[in-house]
């Protein structure tokens, strides 16, 4: 069955110079899911999964596993439709937190290349500094309010900047004006929306075709990472320029129009205190 299984992409490109990439996953969620199941379609056989989440009802319209998953542990259900789609890979899962799993750096260290899909800004930086330490690239991507866009920013190590650069760069930049949840969301329209505070809010997703749009970009990020370090890059295949980009779904603040595309090639901040640490 495996070796029919890509037989369609044969033309594009050699999905057999992926066999030996690790992808360490952080995040089971929609994002995370859906980056994996698209990884796994383009030929990536080697996973790790981390996560302490379980797959609950409101979960399951814009998650990769459906129904009859509920009440699993979410590294356990994505594993499992992983596998349907190809049953040749390999799955390790981790069902911790990261913010305390102690052997968290190994786990980065063993990666190819990390995707970040966790929900909150604690992981990320924690992620982002050990990859930055241990120079393996991720990709972290996140949704914006009610699928109004999203972002996807990937890390490349010795060739621009880490996450921390970037938010030192937005703070001061339009780029993402008026997309926190905070300037977006009224205090009647949040509790008509979701019944929570601000703070639980997050990065609250839309539709699943919004999401869809910025779990792409996510994938493709992805594996140009893994590209970059292949001594034969598989045809067609050019290295983005780029390593940040906002899409934006709909003309909702700050987007003008559907479908609004804005990107830039970020370089290491001299300010940071992660990516030049070692030089301060």
């Amino acid at each position: 069955m495996e070796d029919n299984l890509f037989a369609r992409l044969e033309k594009l490109f050699d999905v057999t110079l992926l066999a030996d990439s690790r992808v360490l996953v952080v995040g089971c969620g929609s994002g995370g899911g859906s980056v994996a199941l698209q990884l796994v379609m383009s030929g990536i056989k080697n996973f790790t999964l981390l996560d302490d989440d379980i797959l609950e009802p409101e979960n399951v319209i814009i998650h990769v596993c459906g129904r009859s998953y509920l009440g699993w542990k979410k590294v356990d259900a994505l594993s499992a439709v992983l596998r349907d789609r190809n049953p040749a890979i390999f799955v390790k899962t981790i069902d911790v937190d990261l913010m305390t799993y102690p052997n968290l750096e190994n786990e980065i260290k063993d990666a190819t290349v990390v995707v970040l899909a966790t929900d909150n800004e604690p992981s990320r930086y924690k992620v982002n500094e050990l990859c930055v330490c241990n120079a393996i690239p991720f990709v972290v991507g996140r949704v914006f309010t009610r699928g109004i866009g999203g972002e996807v920013f990937s890390y490349r190590p010795e060739a621009g900047g880490c996450l921390a650069c970037l938010e030192a760069v937005l703070e001061r930049s339009e780029f993402r004006d008026g997309i926190k949840e905070i300037d977006l969301v009224s205090d009647e329209e949040r509790e008509k929306m979701y019944g929570m505070e601000i703070p639980e809010i997050k990065d609250s997703p839309g539709l699943v075709v919004d999401i869809s749009f910025i779990t792409a970009f996510h994938t493709r990020f992805v594996l140009n990472s893994i590209f970059a370090r292949l001594k034969d890059r598989p045809k067609y295949m050019d290295l983005i320029d780029e390593n940040y980009l906002i899409w934006g779904n709909r003309p909702t603040k700050p987007f003008a129009k559907h479908f609004q595309l804005q990107r830039i090639n970020l370089s290491s901040q001299e300010t940071c205190r992660i990516c030049n640490k070692d030089k301060s």
